[in-house]
């Protein structure tokens, strides 16, 4: 699975466990919805400032977000 689409599905998946929408994950991150959207369906690359703003918005770490990620491809 492409880094990308690891991402967007952390981000969904830890968001939709603490029962927040979309709307409310982007407001506590400090990004549009529409950002985030482009983010969770992997229209979008993102920087790891992004990546630490949604963590602060999900109220985890960036090495818990990181955690069950599978190695990544380099030559994606």
């Amino acid at each position: 699975m492409s880094f990308k689409k690891q991402l967007s599905n952390r981000i969904k998946s830890i968001r939709k466990d603490k029962n927040l929408t979309a709307e409310a994950l982007a407001w506590q991150s400090g990004l549009s919805k529409s950002a985030l959207s482009d983010i969770e369906t992997c229209r979008k690359d993102t920087k790891v400032i992004t990546v630490k703003k949604i963590c602060k918005g999900l109220g985890i770490s960036l090495a818990e977000f990181f955690s069950t990620f599978d190695e990544i491809d380099n030559n994606e």
